[in-house]
Formats: C-alpha cells, sequence, structure tokens
C-alpha cells in the first residue's frame, strides 16, 4: 500500500519505520535535517523495537501524489497548514490525526477545507496514542514505553476502521472506540498534568511521583478536569489520579514530549494543552491559577516561530 506520513519526528517516524518494514510503500514527509539524515544512513528505530529501514522521504508533497491513506503527525501549531498541504497535494482519502492535544480536528478539518475538500470530517480519523518516543538525533528514535493507541471516527466516517486494520496488519495492536473525543480529553487531562511539570523543571516523569512535584501535577490534573466537565466530558477523580501515576510509574525514566521540546529549542505544544484548557475555562467564567501560572512561565521560556513537519 502506498503511505504519506505528514511529519517526520519521534511518532511519525516510528509509524513510518513499522509501516515501511512491513513492505508498504512509505514516503515520510518532514523538515531538510530529518531528510537529509534519513536518505544518508536510513531511518534507525532502537529501544522496545529495533529496526533500520529506508522509505521514501521528502520535505514536502508533490502535486499529484498517489497515496491510499496519510497519517498526519505534525505538531499540534502546524495542523492548519499540513492540512491545506496535504489537500493541494492530492483529493479526499483516508487521514489519521494521530497528535497531542485540543483543537487538532478543528484545524485540520479548516485546512482541508480550505485546499478544497468537501466535507473534510467524512475521511477524518483521530487517534490517542500512549507510546513513549524519544527523538535522539535526525534519523534516529527510541521507542521509549508500551502502551495503547485507540482510533474512532467522527461524524458517520469509516477511515479508523481502515487504519485499524492497517496498523494491525504490521503487528501494532489497536483499539476502536465510538467515543473518540472522550479518549482525547481523557488524554488532554494527563498530559496537562504531566508534560508542563516535567518542561518547567526539566526533569524526567519519575520526578512527579513525590513531592513537591506531585502536588503541582495533580493540581493541574484536577483543573484541566474541571475544564473538561464544563465541555461535556466528566470523569471521576479517582480514576485520572490512578491513570496518571500509573503512567508515570510506567514512563519514569522517559522525558516527556514537551521537555524534549524544551531541551532542543523548539516551540511547544502549550497551546494545543494548557493554554487550550485555560482559554475555554476563561469562556466557562472558571479561575484556573495553576494553569495560568504554569502557561505564563513556559510561553515566556520557548521561541514563538513554528516549522512545518517539525
Amino acid at each position: 500500500m502506498r503511505l504519506v506520513v505528514f511529519g517526520a519526528g519521534g511518532v511519525g517516524s516510528i509509524f513510518g519505520a513499522h509501516l515501511a518494514r512491513a513492505g508498504h510503500d512509505v514516503l515520510l514527509i518532514g523538515r531538510r535535517p530529518q531528510v537529509l539524515a534519513v536518505e544518508r544512513d536510513g531511518l534507525r528505530i532502537e529501544g522496545l523495537t529495533n529496526m533500520t529501514v529506508r522509505p521514501r522521504v521528502a520535505e514536502k508533497l508533490r502535486p499529484g501524489e498517489r497515496a491510499t491513506m496519510v497519517l498526519l503527525t505534525v505538531k499540534s501549531y502546524d495542523t492548519r497548514e499540513a492540512g491545506l498541504a496535504i489537500a493541494r497535494a492530492m483529493g479526499p482519502r483516508p487521514i489519521l490525526s494521530l497528535q497531542n492535544g485540543l483543537g487538532n480536528l478543528e484545524a485540520l478539518e479548516a485546512g482541508l477545507s480550505e485546499g478544497g475538500w468537501t466535507t473534510p470530517r467524512l475521511n477524518i480519523a483521530i487517534g490517542v496514542l500512549s507510546w513513549g518516543v524519544t527523538f535522539i538525533n535526525y534519523g534516529h528514535v527510541r521507542h521509549a514505553g508500551a502502551g495503547n493507541l485507540i482510533l474512532g471516527d467522527l461524524a458517520g466516517g469509516r477511515a479508523a476502521k481502515r487504519f485499524a486494520s492497517l496498523f494491525e496488519g504490521v503487528g501494532i495492536p489497536t483499539q476502536y472506540t465510538d467515543d473518540i473525543l472522550r479518549a482525547v480529553w481523557r488524554k488532554v487531562i494527563i498530559n496537562c498534568a504531566i508534560n508542563p511539570v516535567t518542561a518547567d523543571h526539566r526533569v524526567p516523569n519519575g520526578e512527579l511521583l513525590s513531592d513537591p512535584l506531585r502536588g503541582q501535577a495533580i493540581a493541574l490534573m484536577r483543573e484541566a478536569m474541571e475544564v473538561a466537565a464544563a465541555e461535556g466530558y466528566r470523569f471521576a477523580e479517582h480514576e485520572i489520579e490512578d491513570e496518571l501515576f500509573r503512567v508515570l510509574r510506567l514512563t519514569a525514566e522517559n522525558r516527556s514530549s514537551m521537555l524534549q521540546d524544551v531541551l532542543r529549542g523548539k516551540r511547544l505544544e502549550l497551546e494545543a494543552l494548557n493554554g487550550a484548557i485555560l482559554e475555554r475555562g476563561r469562556k466557562h467564567g472558571m479561575k484556573l491559577p495553576y494553569t495560568e501560572r504554569i502557561v505564563k512561565r513556559l510561553r515566556a521560556k520557548q521561541p514563538q516561530t513554528a516549522t512545518l513537519t517539525s
């Protein structure tokens, strides 16, 4: 099968490598340093998965690109521009958003629509991934932790089941849900508790298992849960807290994606996580002091420019 993986960071690289190893014709779209490294030395995955593969790589999609399906793995702040680039290069086909945070669906839909796709939501599947992934260097990624991959469709679409079949065929276990947006919110709450604290203090996940960082994570979790409830997604606090500490124990040595971006001097996905919680909370007239404080601190620390497919 001919596939495009749009976004050659850690997640895109691991999925592209699995698909290429299974014999699929994979085109990986990434930034120039990643493209040059993969062309020169191949794409190396280590850790729970060990392989070196040589997928096709490019910095941009060419008009008329032939692909059966598309995986979108860019950072959240690049979603709309990526959707526009995809729609300008090819007509409607199944596309899976395998991204962090809130707002990706709306941004992707807007970009695809601007590029000429009609009713793009029928073609969009959403994925929620809880793997540990570490970007080591260009062309080199570590699969640091196992976890779930949950897929779901929207508005009567059927794309997710096609992706589920694709992934199962290459040895990636997949779950399907009829309520994918609830799964998105659940992961957002966990990410909003872990990512900003690790990024602010520059520590691995396991440091949040004890105070004082434990208390900060729980406070952020509770505020995110309050906003989720106001948006129609209620969760039991004990359930989410148990999940938070399960994730922290399983990924104690891992660096969160936000910490990795801080250490690499990259723009953070802050606005799709705690920034989105703060914005939505304000619309409901809510006071979120812990979220407001961490957003202010991290906004002051990060560069403000984004690079497509970063």
